[in-house]
């Protein structure tokens, strides 16, 4: 790992705004968030570990959201003085300025937030009121947090339009075909909720293990080529290869785990070549299990 005296993540940046290459998600200060969590949520203590931590590595931007649970309101007590920006979502269906004053409140801040639209379905809604927040300066950015490809498209037509999420990982093509323009694109779920880290050691929703195990042994076999640490470091490589990726959203339970996204963040990406060989070399996945939100039905 890098020497840990100094920042090792790289920023990165889309005109003005400047965002590190691993915006440290904070779903799991809310709830055991996570298909492969065996630690639990952090305790106060440890939440103000990781988020020094983080600062201390180069991380610039923290992801939360209303729906996270206790998310923002443990942040509010850890944030202070560390100087790490908030990207924040309003809540589902929720009237903006109402879900943003409460996220204020339980962020303690006052200054410009990134604000994001956690559905696409709320847009036609609440996409003023969102424009009406950059105009006034309470947001330095806006956007939606997206699910699918037809979502994304839908939304590339918003006006003021800064700044998309959505999850994506080394399995996923769906996203290639799809034009970007030149916005804040941070990437969720890189790990497909824990499925690629966790590899054969879990049930992978809607494929059967047979398929699985090909798939991870694919993986390994690729990482091994390419000289990568292993599957994880694979898949964070190859993503931020993407020439539309601004930023990678990864979570932590523990501050080993933050250390280690960081390190694995700051290597370099998959070269061109290199990712269209993976992308050659693995098969095409069904929708059910690249959209965690089938995993159910």
């Amino acid at each position: 790992m890098k020497d840990q005296a100094g920042p090792v993540v790289p920023v990165r940046a889309r005109g003005a705004y400047r965002q590190s290459a691993l915006v440290l998600g904070t779903a799991q200060l809310g709830g055991a968030y996570g298909i492969a969590n065996r630690t639990g949520v952090p305790d106060d203590d440890a939440t103000v570990r990781m988020l020094t931590a983080a600062r201390d590595l180069g991380v610039t931007h923290v992801d939360t959201a209303r729906a996270y649970g206790e998310s923002e309101r443990r942040l509010g007590a850890a944030l202070p003085g560390l100087g790490l920006s908030v990207i924040t979502k309003i809540g589902p269906g929720a009237s903006v300025r109402e879900s943003l004053a409460t996220s204020r409140s339980m962020l303690r801040v006052e200054g410009p937030l990134t604000v994001l639209l956690h559905r696409a379905a709320d847009a036609s809604a609440g996409w003023s009121d969102l424009r009406a927040l950059l105009e006034a300066g309470e947001a330095d950015r806006i956007g939606v947090s997206v699910q699918s490809p037809d979502e994304l498209r839908q939304v590339l037509t918003l006006p003021d339009l800064g700044y998309v999420q959505l999850p994506c990982n080394i399995l996923d093509k769906r996203w290639l075909s799809i034009e970007v323009p030149d916005i804040v694109v941070t990437v969720r779920s890189a790990y497909l909720q824990g499925l690629l880290a966790a590899g054969s050691t879990v049930k992978w929703p809607h494929l059967p293990d047979a398929e699985r195990d090909a798939v991870v042994a694919t993986l390994d076999r690729l990482a091994v080529e390419f000289g990568r640490e292993d599957r994880t470091d694979l898949c964070l490589a190859y993503l931020l290869s993407l020439p539309w990726v601004t930023s990678l959203v990864v979570g932590a339970e523990t501050e080993d785990q933050l250390r280690r996204n960081a390190d694995l963040i700051s290597r370099k990406p998959l070269t061109d070549a290199e990712r269209e060989q993976a992308l050659a070399a693995l098969p095409e996945m069904p929708v059910a299990l690249l959209d965690p939100s089938r995993w159910n039905a």
